[in-house]
């Protein structure tokens, strides 16, 4: 059986994602397609605006054959962070053959090529990097500026000597096009995220292969909803704004959408205030560092909602979306130790899956770590280890449950009670 692994958050599940699926399997020929999906939170530090057993059913309707939940502590964390963890749990599998990501190129050699440097740091590209730095920019932007005029400074292929044997070397097609603009495409929300997860793949010296599908449709952060593929971003501003996102999600999708009240940042804003009131300090959390906690306790008397917060902390050295993962982990306490105290997951928390593809028997026989399909009774038998990690998404989980019921007088069941989806 091949089986390709996706990487998703499906916040919401539109037409863009059902097409990935279905092209991730063409293009790899793949028997069935693996999800590694965040729960109730996602990586740009929000809640999910619908929970996370609804969004794995609008996978699962449209082509996902089993899907499997992030640790909240990652689904939350930097691109890095997120992508390290997201391909550590596919790889424990021991069975996923590709791994199938949306960039906007299509550029496996550039990518690869990118990714390597990263790793490997050539003394020329940190020369470059610290010179950059120095100006005062932040570190994205001299990351960017750094492999832009490196690219363009040094031929790649005699001034490094990397020894890659799974990966595209430095292709002189690269290296000998003046034109190629490396600075756009370092900070293009999807490329970042692809040499992040090849950078994962190379650390772990990982036997999947990566393969790059161009995106189509909207750009990352595009508001445009005029096309059937529009994006994330501008199916969630259309739904805060009431505004009609039929044909812009599988119909399937649409149904789910409409029997559920959405959840927005703002909801936990009184959560956040009482954190703020109460807490002495913040070094401890995850992304907090201790100009960023001199900052929120300089505004935190200004603190009327975390939508008008969040521009009140940024800089140039702090984006919209480290200070929304920052704020986000404040709320659910999650910590610098609790991040490196689980990089290697240690098992797969099943939201889902189909009988007929088989998959999940096929796991099973490849794979080491434990395949929870009942929460109740892995709680039980969990080890140490195992336990802090679902206590911290139990607490996560309970608080969205609590602040979804509180805003419909609907139920969402617990972590106990909660089925996985069968199809």
């Amino acid at each position: 059986m091949k089986i390709v692994g996706i990487i998703a958050e499906f916040n919401p599940f539109h037409n863009g994602h059902k097409y990935l699926i279905s092209k991730a399997k063409e293009v790899c020929n793949a028997d069935a397609a693996v999800i590694v999906c965040s729960g109730n939170y996602v990586q740009r530090g929000m809640p999910a605006i619908i929970n996370k057993t609804s969004r794995c059913e609008m996978a699962m309707l449209n082509g996902a054959d089993l899907v499997i939940e992030l640790p909240v502590v990652y689904s939350t964390a930097s691109a890095e962070l997120f992508a390290t963890a997201s391909i550590a749990l596919l790889d424990s599998l021991n069975c996923i053959d590709y791994l199938c990501f949306g960039c906007e190129t299509d550029s496996i050699d550039l990518l690869n090529t990118v990714a390597e440097i990263l790793i490997n740091e050539p003394k020329e590209y940190k020369d470059l990097l610290t010179l950059n730095l120095k100006t005062g920019i932040s570190f994205p932007k001299a990351r960017a500026k750094a492999l832009d005029e490196y690219f363009k400074k040094y031929n790649l292929d005699y001034s490094l000597n990397i020894n890659s044997n799974n990966y595209a070397k430095y292709p002189s097609d690269i290296t000998s096009n003046s034109n190629l603009d490396i600075n756009t495409f370092i900070n293009q929300p999807n490329n970042i995220l692809g040499i992040e997860y090849i950078k994962a793949l190379m650390r772990f010296n990982s036997k999947i292969n990566p393969v790059p599908l161009k995106r189509l449709g909207a750009g990352y952060h595009s508001l445009d909803t005029g096309t059937k593929l529009a994006s994330a971003t501008g199916i969630r501003t259309a739904m805060a704004n009431k505004d009609n996102i039929s044909g812009l999600l599988p119909d399937n999708c649409l149904n789910i959408i409409k029997n559920h009240t959405t959840i927005e940042y703002n909801d936990f804003s009184t959560v956040l205030g009482s954190k703020l009131l109460s807490m002495d300090t913040l070094d401890h959390i995850e992304g907090i560092n201790q100009d960023l906690s001199n900052r929120i306790a300089n505004n935190k008397y200004n603190f009327t909602d975390i939508e008008t917060f969040i521009p009140m902390l940024q800089s140039k050295n702090y984006t919209y979306s480290a200070i929304s993962r920052a704020l986000l982990h404040i709320i659910l306490d999650i910590k610098t130790d609790d991040i490196k105290e689980f990089v290697n997951n240690n098992y797969a928390m099943i939201l889902g899956f189909t009988k007929k593809s088989g998959v999940l028997s096929e796991i099973s026989k490849s794979t080491k770590i434990p395949l929870v399909s009942k929460f109740a009774t892995f709680y039980k038998e969990a080890d140490n280890n195992q336990r802090k990690m679902l206590d911290i998404n139990l607490k996560a989980d309970n608080l969205y449950r609590m602040i979804y019921m509180n805003k419909t007088s609907e139920i969402l069941p617990t972590e106990f009670q909660r089925q996985i989806i069968i199809k």
